[in-house]
């Protein structure tokens, strides 16, 4: 029987940290391989807390796994959690579950949140055997910018996103960890109000990056139709190939809207949740 021993992660450079992420997520359903500038990007916007982290290695000083814990308050989230490929169907899966979940009371923490793919069946069973519950599905969409409709869009500014923090309401469905404000105000994100036909000011926070632009948050002071929705976000997206909405609840109001538009569903996640 294995015997493990647990630390957290401070003392670990970046270079170390994406050395654990890329080998406890090796294999994984989608690559998620992350350099030291993308690991410190992520515990940065993130808030990952290096104190409440968990790292995992057997008695003879291999490492066997980690889990990332990010806090707000008393509110935290994991923000990966992986075991090595050698270690995998061995138990050691649990055995970090139980310990994350030990951290997190230890640290004061009332709730823990995560996301996991749908089709990680494995990775569901494991987090419902130490307590989370499913609360709702987070759909990824997409769709080419060249598929959405052209009409005519009023003026886009860019505008300082805390400027927008006022608008009521500022979400119209709680997001996910990543999309919450402190992530948006540290991550590199875009604050853009464009006007609908009608002249009324609209918002998006967006994220630019390889061609794609994500929408993260969508502030909407009028009421639209699905083609003046898409017109609007294809004036958004002019210099970007492709449009994507990552962790869109299902209860977004804005679903209809992308299912006329035709977007693309190309992965769906369980947001979970730990009471504590």
């Amino acid at each position: 029987m294995h015997e493990y021993r647990f630390s957290n992660a401070l003392g670990y450079t970046f270079e170390q940290l994406a050395d654990l992420h890329n080998r406890s997520f090796s294999g994984y359903f989608v690559p998620i391989t992350m350099s030291a500038a993308q690991v410190s990007d992520f515990w940065r916007v993130n808030q990952i807390d290096a104190n409440c982290c968990v790292v995992m290695h057997d008695s003879q000083g291999a490492f066997v796994g980690m889990a990332r814990m990010g806090t707000r308050g008393t509110h935290g989230w994991c923000g990966g959690f992986g075991i090595v490929p050698e270690f995998r169907g061995t138990g050691a899966s649990k055995i970090l579950a139980n310990e994350m979940v030990r951290v997190a009371k230890e640290s004061g923490l009332t709730q823990l949140q995560l996301e996991v793919l749908t089709q990680n069946t494995a990775a569901i069973k494991l987090y419902e055997r130490v307590g989370f519950v499913r609360q709702r599905r987070l759909l990824g969409l997409e769709i080419a910018t060249s598929d959405l409709p052209v009409e005519p869009a009023g003026l886009i500014n860019s505008v300082e996103l805390a400027s927008l923090l006022s608008w009521d309401p500022f979400y119209t469905v709680r997001p996910t960890w990543s999309l919450e404000i402190p992530s948006l105000l540290t991550g590199n994100s875009e604050a853009l109000t464009i006007a609908d036909p009608d002249d009324q000011l609209n918002a998006f926070i967006v994220r630019r990056a390889n061609g794609i632009m994500q929408i993260q948050a969508v502030l909407l002071r009028s009421q639209l139709t699905a083609s003046e929705y898409g017109a609007l976000l294809r004036a958004l997206a002019a210099d970007c190939s492709k449009v994507q909405i990552y962790n869109e609840p299902e209860e977004s109001p804005q679903i209809p809207h992308y299912k006329e538009l035709g977007f693309n569903e190309f992965f769906s996640q369980y947001d979970m949740l730990l009471k504590l």
